[in-house]
């Protein structure tokens, strides 16, 4: 590693590690080389090498995982929180959005979701939604299975939700009540996630309304904090 004495050697290796991002050497969800490997590399101590994966660490562009090692941070995509379903706000980014059904359950016992949505059949379905075929957000939706009967195998078959109901319903959502949180990932979300469970994580809980304010469906998803940038617009 060529040394500038103007500048730290933490810094150098922070701008040298950077550069093999950008440069796509070390890409996107890749681990770094082991410890000892990399100071040999680099020619630094582990202090060093530590202190200049801390500070890429802090910037979001690299991930420590427990037991596991140091990710390299997937882009971040911007969300804007609206009523867009996650397959038209991953296309309108120039990506492939994929929703793979871990579970389904026609006949769930959740009797306070059941109340909101007014349904006297509730289904439930445990979706893994995907960017480039790479797991982004774990979903659990809640729809109305009497209503909305015909939509639920085409969901169930990979297609999105909204798409169904713009398709085999005269129904367009028209509004959204949210709650977001951020907290960590529980066991079940970090493997499915492909995670640790030190992993922050927005919660967002959403109840889709139509014109008439009637609810269509509640979601609550799970999302790593370092995939996604959350936007508000008025």
């Amino acid at each position: 590693m060529v040394q500038d004495g103007l500048l730290p050697l933490y810094e150098q290796v922070r701008r040298k590690l950077l550069s093999e991002i950008d440069a796509g050497r070390l890409p996107e969800g890749s681990f770094l080389p082991p410890e000892l490997e990399l100071c040999a590399a680099l020619g630094v101590s582990r202090i060093t090498l530590r202190r200049a994966v801390g500070e890429l660490c802090a910037e979001g562009l690299l991930i420590r995982q427990q037991g596991r090692g140091t990710l390299v941070a997937p882009r971040k995509m911007q969300h804007t929180i609206s009523l867009s379903g996650f397959a038209d706000v991953v296309a309108g980014q120039g990506h492939k959005a994929g929703h793979r059904v871990l579970e389904r359950e026609d006949n769930a016992v959740e009797p306070a979701v059941a109340a909101r949505l007014g349904a006297s059949k509730l289904v439930r379905f445990v979706r893994l939604l995907e960017v480039d075929d790479r797991p982004m957000t774990l979903e659990t939706l809640f729809v109305d299975g009497e209503r909305f009967a015909d939509a639920l195998d085409p969901v169930e078959a990979g297609q999105s939700f909204f798409a169904s109901l713009r398709k085999g319903y005269t129904v367009e959502p028209a509004g959204a009540d949210r709650l977001i949180n951020v907290g960590f990932a529980r066991a079940s979300e970090a493997e499915a996630l492909g995670v640790s469970t030190t992993e922050p994580v927005y919660r967002i809980e959403k109840l889709v309304l139509d014109g008439k304010g009637t609810p269509l469906a509640l979601s609550q998803t799970v999302t790593p904090c370092h995939l996604v940038t959350l936007a508000v617009k008025n």
